[in-house]
Formats: C-alpha cells, sequence, structure tokens
C-alpha cells in the first residue's frame, strides 16, 4: 500500500515538474525612440545595450561602442555586406560567449556595424529565441521566453504571418481611395516610425499623386548610407481586427529603386504586446498601455 501511494505521489510531483511551461524573463527597456533595448553582457566583461531586432538573426556592435569594449578582437573582415541603400565592408570577431537574463550562448559571432538604433550599443537578433515562444510585453518591459504556447494565447488575437529569410511578416490593411488594400509588411522593431511603404507600392497606388506630402525625413541605414523619405498620412490603417487613425507613412519618390518592402516600425508595434514564434509562422496580439499614444515624429 505504502509502495502504490510512493508511486502515486512521485508520478504526480513528476507531472507537476516535466509538465510546467518554463518561463525566462528578460528585461527590456523601451525607448522613446520605440527601440527595445536589452542589456546583454559580453564575455564577461563588456556590458552593453543592444537593440532587439526583428529583422535579423546574429548580433552586432556599431563601431563607436567596439572602441570602447576590453573583450572583443577582430578576426575577420566580410567584403560587400548589403546594406539598406548600398554595401559596406563589415569587420566580424569570434568565438564570444554573450549572457542576458540567466541565458548564455558560446561561440557568437559579433559583427561591427556602423549605426543601430538611437541609445543602443548594437543589435540582437530572433536566433537567441529559436525554438521557443517569445512573448514581447510592453506592459512590463520584459521578453517572457516559454518552451510551449503559453495559456495566455487564448487572451491574445491570431495575426496572419510568415517567417522568411530570418525577417517576420504580417498582413495588414491600408486603406487606399477608402478602401482596403490586403498587404504585406515586415516587421522592424529597428523602425521607430510607424510605416515604410515600400517603392512598387508607391507606385502602384500613386502615393504622390493622391496624399499630401507634409514633409521629409533623412534615414540611414547600418552601413551610414543617408537617403530621403516623404512623409504623409495615412486615413485609415488595420490590424489585429483594429483600425487606427491618420498613421504617419514615409515613402522615396527615386528613379532608383530603394524600398522593395513595406515595413511596420516600433510606432505600432509598441501598441500591442506579442507572442510569437517564428518557425512556425505564429504571431499573436493584445492591446498594451501604448495602444492610445500619439505617433511618434519622425
Amino acid at each position: 500500500m505504502k509502495k502504490t501511494i510512493f508511486t502515486l505521489l512521485f508520478t504526480i510531483i513528476s507531472i507537476t515538474i516535466f509538465g510546467q511551461n518554463i518561463v525566462k524573463e528578460i528585461p527590456f527597456r523601451l525607448t522613446k525612440y520605440n527601440n527595445i533595448l536589452v542589456p546583454v553582457i559580453i564575455n564577461q566583461k563588456d556590458t552593453v545595450q543592444l537593440m532587439l531586432h526583428t529583422g535579423s538573426d546574429y548580433i552586432t556592435i556599431i563601431d563607436d561602442s567596439y572602441k570602447k569594449m576590453k573583450s572583443i578582437s577582430i578576426s575577420d573582415t566580410l567584403n560587400n555586406v548589403t546594406s539598406w541603400a548600398g554595401y559596406s565592408d563589415m569587420k566580424m570577431s569570434k568565438n564570444n560567449v554573450i549572457k542576458f537574463g540567466n541565458e548564455e550562448f558560446s561561440k557568437i559571432p559579433i559583427f561591427i556595424d556602423k549605426q543601430s538604433g538611437h541609445e543602443s550599443d548594437g543589435k540582437i537578433g530572433l536566433k537567441f529565441f529559436e525554438g521557443k515562444y517569445l512573448e514581447i510585453n510592453f506592459d512590463e518591459n520584459k521578453l517572457f521566453v516559454y518552451d510551449k504556447a503559453p495559456t495566455k494565447l487564448k487572451k491574445y488575437t491570431k495575426l496572419n504571418s510568415r517567417y522568411s529569410q530570418e525577417t517576420l511578416y504580417i498582413k495588414a490593411f491600408p486603406f487606399i481611395d477608402k478602401k482596403p488594400v490586403e498587404t504585406e509588411f515586415m516587421i522592424h522593431t529597428g523602425f521607430s516610425g510607424a510605416l515604410m511603404i515600400s517603392d512598387d507600392f508607391a507606385k502602384e497606388y500613386k502615393l504622390l499623386e493622391k496624399f499630401e506630402i507634409i514633409g521629409e525625413s533623412k534615414l540611414s541605414d547600418a552601413a551610414g548610407n543617408v537617403i530621403l523619405s516623404k512623409k504623409s498620412i495615412l486615413p485609415d490603417f488595420e490590424l489585429a481586427n483594429q483600425t487606427f487613425k491618420n498613421v504617419p507613412m514615409s515613402f522615396f519618390d527615386s528613379t532608383i529603386k530603394i524600398q522593395h518592402k513595406n515595413i511596420m516600425g516600433g510606432d505600432l508595434i509598441k501598441r500591442f504586446n506579442l507572442i510569437l514564434n517564428p518557425e512556425k509562422d505564429i504571431l499573436y496580439a493584445k492591446k498594451s498601455k501604448y495602444y492610445k499614444d500619439e505617433y511618434f515624429k519622425l
């Protein structure tokens, strides 16, 4: 009888322990430029603030921050690396150890770049959350990492998304001539604004003719290439079954093709707490405390 009770008790305890969905917490800071900064320790010596970048799968450190660091040594140079508006050479450091939260990774390459998000020392990509469910919780300023789908998904809205070449995409509906146009957007936490429209979309729907230009912005990519964009206002934009009014958007007026993808930036992303598993094309959203914030001015 005692053996039976012990066996039953052990079985219950085992289910409780091994049936848990282990959760790991990583703090972050949302900057006024809508960038998510994660504190990262490199080689047990250097502490840096890296911007979570949903359009990347590796770590970069900007040149200015690299010069102040003690633990990184350059081991190689990559030539003619493609950036947003051109090409550049990129230095690389091999076999680094990085730690954020309680997670530690070894043999990690680090690339030296020229620019990153404001207030950051570089970028960290989604590769470090591979095979996990990642929650970006703007209400608590924390990343939560789960081994399996959390039960709270029931309270979130499932979005139409896909993951390709280390990049997360989502379907949304900009309204052109008062009609919704189903459009795919790249989720880009490195872009501070709300929407960046591709050259093809701007040309097909004649944005220069249909929308008033309210200004211009200077934008630069990681390699330091500077380009000018037009600024306008999109009257209606539908995302996650919610309609946003008067959304700022940028696009280019150039004979040279610059912007190949539609981009949804941090100004819209922060308005939702997100749970994602890119490899499974899973993305869920729920309104955050920033949902009704005023739009960011580029």
